[in-house]
């Protein structure tokens, strides 16, 4: 009876199993589960449930505060924080995180430099390789926060959170100024120290006889006073050159006058002087104190301090010279021949109307225009030794009364 009794149940458990794996292959849904590892350091949405076979399944890992996702394993891969599932069969995944710390670098002063990498966030136990980056007119000064140390490069481990600050310092740099020579003159300020990126003035300042002409060394040009950059240790020069007065005068007083008549010129150097009469009818005879004294325009080498003086004679007049014609409505032309340095005084009339005229050079520039006159007196000095022209002309068509012409030149 036993023994019977066991065949049976043995039998019920056979058909329940059956119908529980036949039930099984028949169920239209797959299972989802999911994890993380570490415990704690993140969490997957969904996490579990039951889908309809074949769905298309998308999970993501979100990471806890002071950690990343790194990878999934289990029934599905990869370093997406997004998962894509088909649900085929039952599915279980694990979500991996790894810790990480969070690095804050930054630089003191604001404007003094940089620190890369920047700040960011990296994995707990990595090596991060820092390097201080000074900007212009600065200097690393050493390390801050949790490091320390004078070199611009560093290596720290993310065995937590850091905050790393760079020091930087403006640089200090020096200039010294000078004179070519101390008789010559002087340079002011004459040096000092200041930060980096400033600007200083300086001044040179010549000595008596002398004049400011150059710099050199560390900076160049003729300007002066002259703003300087302090972008590096300046050695500076200011050099001067010897200069020699000049000094003229006419005699007699009031006679001419003398270009350049006063001023500083180089020493050794030759300067031109051109003598010009300006009261009737003197003209030019003799300078002294010039390298040549029987010539107008002349020179004078300064090689020391000069004075010259121009002298003029009064010139005397010849006899006293007549043209005339008649006026048509053609040009008439009076030719004088006249010598550098001579004055001519004349008087042109036309009768009985307004006749225009002018006096050309030999080489046809007008020297004297009278306009349009009845009468002209005219005076003016030969700037050139050749035949002048006096011409005489109209606008009219008719034939007019005649014109006259009376001068006397001066030698």
């Amino acid at each position: 009876m036993k023994r019977g009794n066991g065949s049976l149940l043995f039998a019920v458990f056979v058909i329940i199993s059956l119908l529980t794996m036949t039930m099984s292959s028949c169920s239209s849904q797959y299972s989802l589960s999911s994890s993380c590892s570490p415990v704690g350091a993140g969490q997957v949405t969904p996490s579990n449930g039951k889908y309809d076979k074949q769905l298309q399944v998308a999970i993501t890992a979100s990471p806890a505060l002071g950690y990343r996702f790194d990878h999934w394993e289990g029934s599905g891969s990869g370093d997406s924080p997004t998962l894509h599932l088909l649900m085929d069969r039952n599915k279980k995944v694990t979500a991996f995180f790894t810790k990480v710390y969070m690095l804050s670098a930054s630089s003191t002063p604001s404007d003094g430099g940089s620190v890369s990498p920047k700040s960011g966030t990296y994995d707990a136990g990595s090596n991060v390789s820092l390097i201080a980056n000074p900007n212009q007119y600065y200097k690393f000064n050493g390390w801050a926060g949790d490091v320390s140390g004078n070199s611009d490069h560093i290596t720290i481990t993310m065995d937590s959170n850091k905050q790393i600050i760079a020091s930087f310092v403006k640089l200090i740099y020096s200039f010294q100024a000078q004179a070519d020579s101390a008789n010559n003159g002087a340079v002011q300020p004459s040096g000092g120290s200041f930060e980096a990126g400033t600007q200083r003035t300086i001044t040179a300042i010549p000595a008596n006889g002398y004049r400011f002409d150059h710099w050199g060394g560390g900076v160049s040009g003729t300007q002066n006073p002259l703003n300087i950059m302090m972008d590096n240790n300046k050695t500076i020069t200011a050099y001067f050159t010897k200069v020699y007065t000049l000094t003229s005068s006419c005699s007699p007083t009031g006679s001419g006058s003398v270009n350049p008549g006063n001023g500083s010129f180089d020493a050794g150097t030759k300067q031109s002087v051109t003598a010009t009469t300006t009261l009737f009818p003197y003209a030019f005879d003799h300078w002294t104190g010039t390298d040549d004294d029987g010539m107008n325009p002349t020179a004078v080498t300064m090689s020391t301090d000069k004075s010259v003086t121009v002298f003029f004679k009064k010139l005397s007049p010849g006899t006293q010279q007549s043209a005339g014609s008649q006026i048509s409505g053609t040009t008439n032309v009076a030719k004088i021949q006249l010598t550098s340095g001579q004055w001519i005084q004349g008087e042109l009339k036309g009768y009985p109307f307004d006749i225009d005229a002018k006096i050309v050079d030999p080489s046809n520039n007008v020297v004297k225009d009278l306009g349009r006159i009845s009468d002209a007196p005219f005076t003016f000095q030969v700037p050139a030794s050749g035949t002048y022209t006096i011409i005489i002309y109209n606008s009219y068509s008719i034939l007019f009364d005649n014109y006259s012409l009376v001068f006397t030149i001066y030698s």
